[in-house]
């Protein structure tokens, strides 16, 4: 049987076991209206005009709700279909693309990135040791302790991260945005998943009809000048963000990466395996994926911020659990952007889950206090 083939059963299998109702489980679902109370609370606070969550548990969509509006003049309630921007959870996604091309040896993670063409401009220019999987751990500029040397520090930087276009590119011979939907979104057969809308070409690879899919989208804000603004979303679609979603999608998605589809399962391995420096310092990030152990217990998690849209993706494998939450203003994920260390390296609370009060609030809930 074709590798695609298999792929489709798997998938059409992983699609029958996510229906959107509440089921008795594992774990604790009796108080989720104290949850949900705590998370209005929490969206009320930081000026969220709407959040959309999602808990996924035994592969299953366990519980799901909307809060507030994704359309404030015309009240429109959010639900687990409702579309949001992800931002920088797309880093996942484009991770998956690029690791594919490595297991097929069309790249290296130890290509430089000149073979591509890449500079990085200021002092990192073309440098040759900036390698492929410096751009993916976003380790690629180091510090003023290290020399400015690729790989011994973590400093998170999403547009050095969207360079990985030009080598999925190049080392393809194909769009990624084709890559990225026929290799994954499509063979998922996600409702409401797309790149994004202002870029039309690759909108158009899903095939849905735009405007109905417009209307599913939340409507984009901004907390200026004590009030809720309406804005434009970006217009960028890449590696590194542009991607569009909704909660009962993101849900298949996780699902498939715990059926470890679409990669090796040693590929998975290393992308959800935290970087290590030359000498020997564990860094917060692995391939694509925020890697952090709280007492223990591993965490793998995204978030995403950038104009009128937030959104946080949270895997707790040891416990099959996974929390999903999208936001249409930047406010659910400020608190990981909201402070520099003393060398202004890279966000310091952007390396720790419990930044967000929003994953705090998750993680207290369902997997106790880390």
């Amino acid at each position: 049987m074709k590798t695609s083939a298999c792929l489709l059963i798997l998938v059409c299998g992983l699609m029958a076991s996510i229906p959107t109702s509440a089921q008795v489980t594992a774990i604790d679902l009796s108080d989720t209206t104290v949850f949900a109370a705590k998370l209005d609370r929490l969206r009320q606070r930081y000026h969220i005009p709407s959040l959309s969550i999602g808990i996924v548990h035994g592969k299953r969509l366990v519980w799901h709700k909307g809060l507030g509006y994704a359309d404030i003049v015309n009240k429109i309630v959010p639900d687990e279909h409702t579309v949001y921007h992800l931002a920088s959870v797309t880093k996942t996604f484009g991770a998956i693309i690029l690791m594919q091309l490595v297991e097929a040896g069309k790249v290296s993670l130890d290509d430089p990135v000149t073979k591509y063409g890449i500079n990085l401009g200021a002092r990192w220019g073309n440098d040759p040791r900036i390698k492929v999987r410096h751009l993916l751990t976003h380790t690629a500029q180091g510090n003023a302790l290290n020399g400015y040397k690729p790989g011994y520090s973590f400093m998170y930087n999403g547009d050095m991260y969207g360079q990985l276009k030009q080598v999925i590119e190049q080392g393809s011979g194909q769009p990624f945005g084709q890559l990225l939907t026929q290799n994954v979104l499509l063979p998922l057969r996600l409702q409401y998943t797309a790149p994004n809308l202002a870029d039309t070409a690759d909108f158009a690879r899903m095939g849905y009809n735009r405007t109905d899919f417009g209307k599913r989208v939340a409507r984009a804000y901004d907390w200026q000048h004590n009030q809720l603004v309406s804005v434009d979303y970006p217009t960028y679609f890449g590696p590194s963000a542009g991607l569009m979603s909704c909660v009962l999608d993101l849900a298949a998605y996780s699902n498939a990466i715990d059926n470890k589809l679409f990669l090796k399962p040693e590929t998975w391995d290393r992308m959800f395996t935290a970087t290590v420096s030359p000498k020997g310092k564990t860094l917060p990030y692995g391939l694509g994926w925020f890697v952090q152990h709280q007492k223990g217990v591993k965490l793998l998690w995204h978030t995403g911020w950038w104009t009128g849209n937030s959104s946080l993706l949270v895997k707790v494998p040891e416990k099959d659990l996974t929390f999903i939450i999208l936001a249409n203003s930047q406010d659910l994920s400020r608190p990981f952007y909201a402070k520099f260390d003393f060398f202004r390296t890279n966000p310091k609370l952007q390396k720790d889950l419990r930044a967000s009060d929003f994953g705090k609030a998750f993680l207290d809930q369902f997997v106790g206090k880390l």
